[in-house]
């Protein structure tokens, strides 16, 4: 008698290779050596993407036992039986290695994102765009990929590599992916991420939303020369905060007028704003580009309150750092004898705080007589020295006219008004989480690539690549089901241990996936005849199917045989 848990793989192989095709994709861009036996390359990558999606870890060095584990159940799904060799860590090493390769990658990501668009029916009218950082514990310093640089993991300390990403609004699924050194900058890996997105989805006329680093004068002219929109946030320098801060006093002084920002419901009001128009001139890909640019003035009042929050704090403790310069004389407490050095530590505080002109700031100059007793024949003394002492007071004056200013923020758009009023752009950047979230799943359960313990850079890129593809695969899932309780207006209950009466329509799919645990194929072998058996599928787990759409034999098809 053996057993094999099976799990979610069954749901997992069954998308990869019936639904998607994943492997045939794969295997079109590099086709079998003729020393290469056993499992192809699409069949090797797609069980190894099983693998990492059933149990959240890349790591190579486990899957050869975890397959040795699920022989029958594999060999069911890829239609040959597995050899020992065909999911090795040479085999998964390869994997990656030709993953790396530009030319296989390219037409693969364009491939399997047409396929995916074009089987699910993916609207495919606004993308989102951002890059995050990864992490390396490697002793390879002399490579280009893995270098130091920005950390938005706040290591400045460890090499790491960029990722530039680009998703499809509504489900944030990726649709490419740059993997490039970790010391290079975001402004300029915008404009080749969306010649590839303008390649895969094959259309202008898009919306592309992204951060202010995209706010790049370079890239709006290469959007709007190409045909194409943005929405970015205005970033905060050159002329813009001067810019601004008349923007703003036409705000407060009634010059203009504020229209109501209401959020899809609506009902709740999200702040108030107003647009103007401007002229923009830039370098386009093939020459000058000229074109009106619109800019949104907004207000948040949930956001200035923040903002009020933390400058409050920050005022609190520039202070108490201030007052900790000049303590009262005593053993072991520095004592400032010279102005410049203590007007040094005053700015220094008041800049790593920003509250410059926010606090009013005086330097007290005290005469101190210090007594010295007889000492070895000298006679006792006093002796007199001079010493400075910080005062500082909130400048309430200057703190409640910078707290007028607190919640505005400034976005740019070429997109015509009758598209994308005012509105409706604030919604749409206020979901730029979509793409954040792909960015968590690949460093965060249950994709984990970060930290990354690789030496070789080919690897690095390949299995970054590779995950890409099971973060595809996980938007997949979460659309699909979500988009069928939308249509039928259901709601799924039991996917939260011990909350087993709360209900969502709204699920995950790491917990969807969670929900097929504990599923166990057992095969009894009397002489040469098997009897198999599987798990019976609850309630729960035969909704998700048919929400899915796949077959509710799916696991059934297993123990073809079994009563």
């Amino acid at each position: 008698m053996t057993h094999e848990r099976v799990d979610d793989v069954p749901l997992l192989m069954h998308l990869m290779i019936e639904v998607l095709g994943l492997h045939t994709i794969l295997d079109q861009y590099w086709p079998r050596h003729g020393n290469w036996l056993g499992l192809s390359f699409g069949q090797v990558a797609v069980t190894w993407l099983a693998h990492i999606l059933s149990k959240c870890t890349h790591v190579m060095s486990v899957v050869q036992d975890w397959s040795s584990h699920l022989q029958y159940t594999l060999a069911h799904f890829l239609g040959q039986e597995l050899r020992e060799a065909d999911l090795s860590d040479d085999r998964l090493a390869e994997v990656v290695r030709i993953l790396s390769l530009d030319a296989v990658w390219y037409p693969v990501e364009q491939a399997v994102t047409q396929r995916l668009i074009r089987v699910y029916r993916l609207p495919s009218k606004r993308v989102r765009l951002d890059s995050t950082t990864v992490r390396i514990h490697s002793g390879n310093t002399a490579s280009v990929l893995f270098r130091r640089g920005h950390s938005k993991d706040h290591r400045p300390d460890l090499p790491q590599f960029k990722a530039m990403l680009a998703a499809l609004d509504p489900l944030g699924m990726l649709v490419a992916v740059d993997v490039v050194g970790g010391q290079r900058a975001d402004d300029g890996l915008y404009v080749p991420t969306i010649a590839r997105v303008r390649t895969t989805l094959g259309a202008d006329g898009l919306l592309y939303v992204g951060d202010c680093k995209m706010s790049a004068l370079e890239t709006r002219a290469y959007l709007h020369a190409t045909d194409n929109y943005y929405l970015v946030p205005l970033a905060q320098v050159g002329h813009l905060p001067a810019e601004l801060d008349k923007w703003i006093a036409a705000a407060l002084g009634g010059q203009v007028h504020l229209e109501t920002i209401l959020d899809t419901d609506g009902q709740t009001v999200l702040g108030t704003g107003y647009e103007l128009l401007r002229t923009q001139q830039a370098e386009g890909p093939t020459g000058p580009v000229c074109w009106q640019e619109r800019v949104l003035v907004v207000h948040s009042e949930s956001f200035a309150a923040a903002a009020r929050r933390g400058l409050h704090q920050r005022l609190s403790k520039a202070q108490a750092a201030l007052l900790a310069l000049t303590p009262p004389p005593g053993r072991g407490r520095r004592q400032f004898t010279e102005e410049a050095p203590l007007q040094e530590a005053v700015h220094a505080i008041l800049t790593r705080y920003d509250v410059e002109g926010l606090l009013t700031v005086h330097l007290q100059c005290e005469t101190q007589h210090h007594s010295i007793r007889a000492y070895c024949g000298r006679p006792a003394r006093v002796e007199e020295y001079r010493r400075y002492v910080v005062q500082a007071q909130p400048d309430s004056t200057a703190i409640d006219r910078h707290e007028r200013t607190l919640g505005w923020r400034v976005y740019a758009t070429n997109t015509p008004r009758q598209d994308l009023p005012l509105d409706q752009a604030v919604q749409a950047y206020r979901d730029e989480w979509l793409i954040e979230r792909n960015c968590s799943r690949l460093k965060g359960r249950p994709l984990s690539l970060a930290p990354v313990w690789l030496t070789r850079e080919d690897h690095a890129i390949g299995l970054t690549r590779l995950l890409t593809l099971a973060a595809r695969l996980l938007a997949l899932v979460e659309y699909q089901v979500r988009r069928e309780l939308a249509d039928t207006q259901q709601t799924l209950a039991g996917l939260y241990p011990g909350q087993h009466t709360r209900t969502t329509n709204q699920p995950t799919t790491e917990r969807l996936l969670l929900a097929f645990k504990h599923i166990t194929l057992t095969t009894t072998h009397t002489g040469n005849k098997a009897e198999r058996h599987i798990t019976p599928l609850s309630d729960l787990q035969k909704t998700i199917l048919s929400l899915l759409g796949f077959p509710r034999h799916l696991y059934a098809q297993l123990a073809i045989d079994s009563s």
